[in-house]
């Protein structure tokens, strides 16, 4: 089962939901047509909801407070998002998870800003020197992820 954005003929886009078994393909919903992107998104949300339903699998979330959670943080995307401070939410993770203890601070500057900009190397360290003021060398980081 999946999810299936069709261009009309009026330009407008439909979403649906799909079903292929044994070589067909067979529209087992249609959600609505919109024009703006954040008509289709708020569509594909809803076709991402009925495909759960579909399915009938449970959800990871169980709790009214959790399912609420899950809608909000499923109708975000990147551009929606701005960074303030990777140290705010990743920073309390990364202790949550264990990683605190790990006492090497480009350890922590590095999976910090990848979480925040999973970008290259050479970018990351541009990324920690323009935004954290925080200046190493290219050879230092590839130095330390081969001793990690």
């Amino acid at each position: 089962m999946y999810i299936r954005e069709k261009q009309n003929k009026s330009g407008s886009i439909s979403i649906q939901i799909i079903n292929k078994h044994n070589g067909h393909y067979k529209v087992l919903k249609t959600l609505g047509s919109a024009t703006t992107r954040q008509e289709i998104d708020t569509l594909i949300v809803k076709a991402k909801q009925g495909v759960i339903a579909l399915k009938k699998q449970t959800t990871l979330f169980t709790s009214d407070n959790d399912n609420l959670i899950d809608q909000v943080i499923s109708t975000l995307s990147n551009s929606s998002l701005r960074t303030i401070d990777p140290e705010i939410i990743f920073g309390k993770i990364y202790d949550y998870i264990g990683f605190g203890l790990i006492k090497e601070d480009l350890f922590r500057h590095l999976v910090l800003s990848r979480l925040a900009f999973p970008l290259s190397k050479l970018k990351t360290i541009e990324y920690l020197y323009r935004y954290q003021g925080i200046m190493l060398d290219i050879d230092a980081v590839y130095r330390f992820l081969d001793k990690l």
